[in-house]
Order: C-alpha cells, then structure tokens, then sequence
C-alpha cells in the first residue's frame, strides 16, 4: 500500500521528524563560517529555520540572525533558545511563499532538504525571492540531497528520530517521494520534493540574477557522484 502525497504535505510531517541533530548543525556551522569566511556582524537570514539549530551556532560566532518558519513551535524554541542565551535574534511564523523577507542579507540559508517542495514555478519563485534578499555580493547556501543518487535510487535520509528513509525518484515528475514513518498519534506522511540536477541549479540560480554558482558535497568538500549530500553556493552581483 501506498501513501499519495498530502497537499501541503510539510505541515503534516510530525516535529520531532524535522528536527536537526545539533552536533551536526554545529559542524554545518562553523563549515560554513570558515569556508565562506565570514566575519562578526555578518547578517544572515535562514529559511525555513526551524529550532534555529544551525543559525544558533552562527549567532553564537557573531552572526546577527534573522530567521522564519511556518511552524510557530518552532519559531517560539528559537527565540527561547536565543534569549537564554543572551543573543539577538529576529523570528518570525510565516509561509516563505507569501511572506516579506528582510533585505539587504549578507547570507541567505536553506538548509536540510528545504528546498523543492513545490511546483517548478513555485521553486524558480523562491530562488529570486532568496536572491531578493541579498546585498550587493551577498550570498544563497541551499543544501539537498546529492541529485545523481537520488535518480540513481541510491538515496537515503537520517530524519530527526534517528529512522533512515528513502528518497524514491519518480522520472515522470523529477520529483523524489520520502516517506515519513508513522507515530502513536499519526499515520505516515508521504512528502514529494522536486530534485535539481546541478545544471538546472545553475540555470535557475542564473535566472534569479546570482552568479558564481559553486557546487561541493558535505563539508563543502569536492562534490563528486559519491556525495550524499550537495551545497549549492551562488552570489548577488557586487
């Protein structure tokens, strides 16, 4: 039996499910502090932001963060989190299709797979929205699976509760199915994510105004077919 995949599936995927492990957002992070050399007062914006787990430890190096997510939950665990620990911090409950973003970002992040949920119109309108966002040389992080495994049927996903899942490709719609495993308290959940190649990152990105598309796999090391995951860096025009 199978599970179709829920109009706005996303909101259906239990919490404990999206969340990130913290050690390995705290390696994402300073991964990305030293590869892309930031410095104290760097403004990044991270969409969606979840807990905040990566953006924290960005903060707590000097990143003056802003952050959004649908889910309020997790909105008020950031700001919680943010306080406690004396740091600033701006989020915000809101759907990113719809939503104003800040402006003049010096980084934008999207993080974990958070990318692709919706139409092919939908995506190419969130890239120049992510782009709309940034100053002047400022840069867009989007982090997914390694397409090629993906489509090759070799991909798999570690969700939040530690449950390995597949990511099955579909060639009609280039979209991957990632079943969600069930709860006590609710059923499966079906997500459905379309799957860029780095060609058609590189074409979208260059369509949104961004330049310098860079490729690597995690840990920003070389970004191969072996890969399991791929980083895509693009930049704003100076």
């Amino acid at each position: 039996m199978t599970t179709a995949p829920l109009t706005e599936w996303f909101r259906h995927v239990p919490e404990d499910k999206w969340l990130r492990d913290p050690a390995q957002s705290r390696a994402d992070a300073e991964g990305i502090w030293t590869t892309l050399g930031l410095k104290s007062g760097v403004k990044v914006f991270e969409c969606p932001c979840g807990k905040a787990d990566l953006c924290f430890p960005l903060a707590r190096m000097g990143a003056s963060v802003k952050g959004m997510d649908f889910n309020a939950h997790f909105i008020a665990a950031a700001r919680n989190k943010f306080f406690r620990a004396g740091l600033d911090g701006e989020f915000r409950t809101d759907d990113m299709r719809r939503a104003a973003f800040p402006t003049d970002m010096d980084l934008v992040i999207n993080w974990s797979s958070s990318f692709g949920y919706f139409s092919d119109e939908g995506n190419a309108d969130m890239m120049k929205r992510f782009a709309g966002c940034l100053a002047p040389g400022g840069r867009l992080l989007i982090e997914v699976a390694n397409p090629e495994r993906v489509i090759a049927g070799e991909a798999t996903r570690i969700i939040a509760s530690g449950e390995m899942v597949a990511e099955n490709w579909d060639p009609a719609t280039h979209r991957a199915a990632v079943l969600f495993p069930a709860t006590d308290y609710r059923g499966p959940v079906s997500a459905s994510v379309r799957i860029y190649t780095t060609a058609e990152f590189e074409e979208m990105t260059k369509a949104a105004g961004l330049v310098n598309v860079q490729f690597f796999g995690p840990g920003f090391t070389p970004f191969a077919r072996t890969s399991q995951r791929l980083i895509v860096l693009a930049q704003k025009p100076a």
